[in-house]
């Protein structure tokens, strides 16, 4: 009997752990739809809209599990609530409102593979704010990184092609978005540790869209989205979606298979995106740029495989 109990037990824990690592794919699927979405949207509707919109949606989806959150993690108080509208103000308003004006300038896929490499930004941040080591593993993976980068950018032709707004611009604000995210994800590490996820995600995006619909008022850029069923749609999509679901699913899946396994799924962006976004858009990469991409999905592998042998080296001591 015993062993019958234990066996069913083993079940269901796999069973548990297809199931997160399922969420955790269709997590890293619709994250991969940002910048694609992005485009689908009538050129009426601006960056600055959209942004502050699927902010405001994402955020009002995920609040009323933030109410649930675990009871090992504090409700934040006046301070706490300022400290995440901070965090919310510099997600919303610099870092995604950069990356929606580099879909809106330049080339979807171009943005989504450059994004993806924000990882090794938390890396380099993380060593210089709060002090973690940053390894030669790190280091290596950063160069390779950069290399992909520049390759990516020297081997695009359609730099000059009027089918892009300003494409140079684009892959600017496209680095600038990766270094701010990073930046973003090792300022955030403090408040999620001691609000949890949920809870500091659904406030901190609450508050950034509200700093953004304040911001556009005050400048007087249009917030409003204009009425069409693909605007409806992409906007509803782009908020309950890729904001909220997307969150909840891979926050789900992390608590049963571990953060780092979870994020091995990130290396999956630039293959996904740059195929939805052929699919989709008939945007293109050409030549050299396919090497670019095997070389920045290297460098997000580089520190995974010393984690690796570390971990293989503890277990045969």
């Amino acid at each position: 009997m015993n062993a019958g109990l234990s066996l069913l037990r083993n079940l269901m824990k796999q069973l548990s752990n297809y199931k997160s690592h399922l969420f955790c794919f269709v997590t890293i699927l619709m994250w991969s739809t940002l910048e694609v979405s992005g485009k689908l949207l009538s050129d009426d509707v601006t960056p600055y809209a959209i942004t502050a919109w699927r902010f405001l949606i994402g955020g009002l989806l995920l609040l009323p599990f933030a109410f649930k959150s675990s009871a090992e993690h504090e409700k934040p108080g006046l301070k706490g609530i300022l400290h995440l509208g901070f965090l919310g103000f510099f997600n919303v308003c610099l870092s995604m409102l950069i990356l929606q004006l580099s879909v809106y300038y330049g080339k979807a896929s171009v943005t989504a593979i450059i994004l993806s490499i924000n990882p090794l930004f938390v890396a380099i941040f993380a060593g210089l704010i709060i002090k973690e080591k940053l390894n030669k593993t790190d280091v290596l993976a950063l160069i390779v990184g950069i290399l992909g980068i520049l390759v990516l950018v020297l081997g695009e032709v359609e730099m000059d092609d009027s089918k892009y707004r300003n494409l140079p611009l684009g892959v600017v604000l496209a680095i600038t978005a990766a270094l701010t995210f990073g930046l973003y994800t090792v300022l955030t590490k403090s408040a999620v540790q001691r609000y949890g996820n949920i809870r500091a995600n659904a406030i901190s995006f609450l508050l950034g869209s509200v700093s953004l619909f304040a911001y556009n008022f005050i400048v007087g850029k249009d917030s409003l989205i204009s009425l069409s069923l693909t605007n409806f749609a992409v906007t509803a999509y782009m908020g309950l979606f890729i904001t909220g679901i997307a969150y909840l699913l891979y926050f789900e899946g992390m608590q049963s298979i571990g953060a780092s396994k979870a994020s091995m799924y990130f290396f999956l962006k630039p293959l996904f995106a740059t195929l939805l976004a052929w699919l989709l858009l008939s945007e293109s990469l050409h030549g050299i740029q396919i090497v670019a991409v095997m070389l920045i999905v290297l460098a997000m592998l580089i520190p995974r495989f010393s984690t690796f042998k570390i971990n293989s080296k503890k277990s045969l001591d």
